[in-house]
Formats: C-alpha cells, sequence, structure tokens
C-alpha cells in the first residue's frame, strides 16, 4: 500500500538534529588551544583602548602580564556596545584563539553573542521533537491536503574575517615609579660617572614612548614583556633571581634586573635583563666576573668610581682602576658599554726577562710589560630612551 506523501515529510522533520557542545576553557589554559573554536572564562583585569579605537579586554592580569585577551576592533564597538562594563567581572569569549604579536592568546570579538558574564547560561538548544507515531493509512482521502515545501537549504555562514593584529608594541610605554624623577640624595660619585659616561650620546628627557625598532639585545626589542624575553632566549627552565636596581642616576624605585647564568654571547658567564615597573624590557648586561685575563691598560685618566652601573658596584680604594668606554659599534638605538675592573697590582703570572751579566751569571729580576688582572668585565645595551631617562635624572637638583 502506498504511504501518502504528507505522512513521510512529518517523520523526516521529526528527526533530531546533534548539536555539537563547545569546549570551554579556563583563560590560563587558553595558549594551549591556539587555532580551536572554544570558549573561554575568566576574570576581565582591566579594559583599555587604543589610540586607534581598538579595545582589549585583558584577563588574569593586567597588560603586558595578562594571560589571554579579547579584541574588540573600532568598526564592531558600535554592534557590542561599551564592552568597560565587564571590567571586574568573569565573562566567557567563544571565537577562534589568534596569536597576538606579543605571542599571547587572544579572541577577536565582533558579535555580540561572542561574550556574555559567565553566571548567564547560555539559551539551551531546542529539545528535539518526539517522533510522530505514523498514522493508519486510509483507504481514500476526500480531499488530499496540500503538499508541504521542503524547507530551503540553509546557506553556510560566510568565515569570520581573520583578527587585525593590535599594535602593542607601538603602543607599550616605559613604566616608571610615580617618584622616579625626584632630587636624589647621596650617590654623587656615581651621578657624575653616568653624566660623564653618556655625555654628547643622548639628550635629558623625560619622554617615556617606546620604540619596537630597537633591539636591546639580540632577539629582543626594547620593551618586550620578560616572559616573552625568557623563551625567546630559551631561559624558561633557568633558574633566576629578581632584585630592585637602585644605582644613584637610575630612576628611582623604577628598575629591576632578572639574573641568569650561563654562557652568553662575547663568553660572558651571567646576563642580567633590567625591566620597568611593568616587567618590559629596558636594557641587559652580560657580565664575566672570573674573567681570568690581564691587561696592559693600567692607565686610568677617567677616574671612575662605579664598574657596574646595574648592580651599584664601585670600587672601595683608588688602587684599582675602572675603564668604561662606548663601542663605536652596536645595534641601532642603543649605546654598548665596554667595561673592565682591573687590579694593576696582582703580579701573579707577569712574564719575566732573564738576562747573563759579563762574568756569566744570570739574573730575573727584570720584567716584561706590566700587566693587570682583570676582576670583572661586561658588555651594558642602554637603549637611547634610557640615556637620556639617566641624563634627566643625574641632572635633577
Amino acid at each position: 500500500m502506498k504511504i501518502p506523501r504528507f505522512i513521510i515529510l512529518a517523520v523526516a522533520v521529526a528527526t533530531p538534529v546533534l548539536v555539537r557542545a563547545q569546549a570551554t576553557y579556563p583563560d590560563s589554559e587558553a595558549a594551549k588551544h591556539v587555532g580551536e573554536e572554544v570558549a573561554i572564562t575568566g576574570k576581565v583585569v582591566s579594559v583599555s583602548k587604543s589610540a586607534k579605537g581598538t579595545t582589549f579586554l585583558n584577563f588574569g592580569d593586567r597588560f603586558p602580564r595578562h594571560v589571554f585577551t579579547g579584541m574588540v576592533l573600532a568598526r564592531d564597538e558600535a554592534k557590542l556596545g561599551d564592552v568597560k562594563g565587564f571590567e571586574g567581572k568573569t565573562v566567557t569569549i567563544t571565537g577562534k584563539i589568534e596569536l597576538a604579536p606579543d605571542q599571547k592568546p587572544q579572541i577577536l570579538i565582533s558579535k555580540p553573542e561572542q561574550i556574555k558574564l559567565a553566571d548567564e547560561s547560555s539559551p539551551p538548544p531546542p529539545a528535539p521533537a518526539p517522533a510522530t507515531p505514523m498514522p493508519q493509512p486510509v483507504a481514500k482521502l476526500a480531499t488530499p491536503p496540500p503538499s508541504t515545501p521542503m524547507p530551503a537549504p540553509i546557506a553556510p555562514a560566510p568565515p569570520e574575517p581573520a583578527p587585525s593584529a593590535p599594535e602593542p608594541s607601538g603602543e607599550r610605554k616605559i613604566v616608571l615609579a610615580p617618584n622616579w624623577g625626584s632630587p636624589q640624595q647621596g650617590g654623587t660619585m656615581t651621578r657624575k660617572d653616568l653624566a660623564m659616561l653618556f655625555a654628547g650620546h643622548g639628550e635629558p628627557s623625560e619622554r617615556l614612548e617606546g620604540d619596537s625598532t630597537i633591539e636591546v639585545y639580540p632577539g629582543i626589542p626594547f620593551l618586550t614583556p620578560i616572559n616573552v624575553a625568557r623563551k625567546t632566549l630559551k631561559l624558561e627552565g633557568t633558574s633566576v633571581t629578581k632584585t630592585k636596581v637602585s644605582t644613584p642616576g637610575l630612576p628611582i624605585a623604577s628598575f629591576s634586573a632578572y639574573s641568569f647564568s650561563g654562557i652568553f654571547l662575547g663568553g660572558f658567564s651571567r646576563l642580567l635583563l633590567v625591566t620597568d615597573n611593568a616587567d618590559q624590557i629596558v636594557s641587559a648586561i652580560v657580565i664575566d666576573d672570573n674573567a681570568r685575563q690581564r691587561t696592559t691598560e693600567l692607565t686610568d685618566q677617567s677616574g671612575y668610581h662605579t664598574y657596574n652601573f646595574v648592580s651599584n658596584r664601585a670600587k672601595g680604594t683608588n688602587d684599582l682602576i675602572i675603564k668604561h668606554a662606548i663601542a663605536t659599534e652596536g645595534p641601532a638605538g642603543v649605546l654598548v658599554v665596554e667595561s673592565m675592573f682591573i687590579d694593576p697590582y696582582d703580579t701573579d703570572g707577569q712574564p719575566r726577562t732573564t738576562t747573563r751579566s759579563s762574568s756569566g751569571k744570570i739574573s730575573t729580576s727584570s720584567r716584561g710589560p706590566r700587566t693587570g688582572k682583570v676582576l670583572e668585565r661586561s658588555r651594558w645595551f642602554v637603549p637611547v630612551p634610557i640615556v637620556n631617562l639617566i641624563l634627566r635624572c643625574v641632572g635633577s637638583r
């Protein structure tokens, strides 16, 4: 017996459609799911807007210590409304995770349904309609019902536009303590050393703008976040100590030094990455405090007092010699200070000259060229914006 057409259609419409659930992860795990369409949940610590109108919702911490970002382009702001209201609240963002230029995970938010408070549950998908029992066929229909038209196929939604890369590197600024430029008491000799060292190589300035074209250390642009720098230099698994930089003439209470041990470019045994109050790289120095070398440069014409400006180390006696020289070649926008701390009275390993008198007697009392022991050598990479800040600090009254 032939089944009427309307009965077949009723069975087809009643077939349930499977809906794929979206995976949800905390913001701390967003970096593990780059390239995936997911939902990320966490607390929005801060909401900020760039000069170009791009809005950033920073999760986990403030920029640049955040762990994940929701990004709203200026063109989509009207659709989403004021997202500043999400600051301080736990929020869920859905979409595809991409990597920002600073290698932090982010999701581009272009539709209102992509962002909601975490305690607002999404509307559940409609429950599948119960299967309609098949009616018993009738022998004859007086007036067959009109046929139900088949629904038109739904065109797939166009792919989301690729997120425009934010411009964090161009917007970064040097972050200093509120009292960074206060007049300094004490440390006069060290401040004079800095003024003499950098004279003619910069101008006193309070400008805090960053410049991503400056490379402070090979592979590390100016104001790179410390965690990104450690990853770039493969120092993530290396033990590290962090200390405050307290050298007179440097901005007050504004710099810290992350110290790593190993073998670094030029045969140095320690690397110190100097950061500002936002843990962004502002300077770097490599040090070898067991140089095992000697030098004939034993004339101290400059009379320097401080031999390591990052660690605030000065000589305790005038019998020792400090040599500072700014390299003639270096990375663009960076001054490279080559330094040696010398003990001219350490005579170990001095060559001797042997002489024979007319009577045949051998004497070794005379010596060859006098040398001194290098107690420490270092190479300090100082970007010009930091040089200008230092010149501003050493000249303050």
